[in-house]
């Protein structure tokens, strides 16, 4: 199984839209019983909903993070995690130190995959903001994650031991 986690803040926010989108993805490709997606926060508590906001964004876009329930990252999720998504250089910055033997498999999720990422690699958190704010990061986080997901579902495959080619 090719573990993917993403990691914000809080975890009540952008990831829960980033992990809710990557499962979508995952479903529609039947990739489901080869990849898995988890999200955790350098900074959340155990157990706290999504935004309420987060909530609307993403059932605007059929998707339900209703159940989701934030949670600290941990060095076991470390551990299991092929590829570590960070919502911005802070949190990349932070896992580092605090992981650094982990360094191969963290990124923001703006630069992985790319020889050349943007100079600025964050995604605004729209905590306490307004839904417009949402929407924006929710459009941000998505076209990241679609940008994504060919590399993605190739790393899958791989581990897998099934082939990458396309006809």
């Amino acid at each position: 199984m090719f573990t993917v986690l993403f990691v914000c803040t809080g975890n009540i926010c952008r990831t829960p839209m980033a992990k809710s989108y990557l499962r979508r993805l995952i479903k529609q490709d039947g990739l489901d019983h080869l990849i898995t997606v988890r999200s955790a926060g350098t900074w959340a508590g155990h157990g706290e909903p999504a935004t309420r906001l987060s909530q609307m964004v993403c059932a605007e876009h059929g998707l339900d993070v209703s159940n989701h329930r934030s949670q600290p990252i941990d060095l076991y999720q470390m551990k299991e995690a092929d590829l570590i998504l960070c919502m911005a250089q802070a949190h990349k910055q932070d896992l580092l130190q605090i992981f650094p033997h982990y360094r191969d498999k963290i990124f923001t999720l703006k630069e992985y995959g790319r020889t050349n990422p943007p100079r600025y690699t964050s995604i605004d958190d729209p905590y306490g903001r307004n839904i417009e704010a949402y929407r924006r990061t929710f459009e941000e986080i998505t076209t990241e994650v679609r940008r994504i997901w060919p590399v993605l579902k190739q790393h899958a495959l791989a581990k897998a031991g099934l082939s990458t080619e396309t006809d």
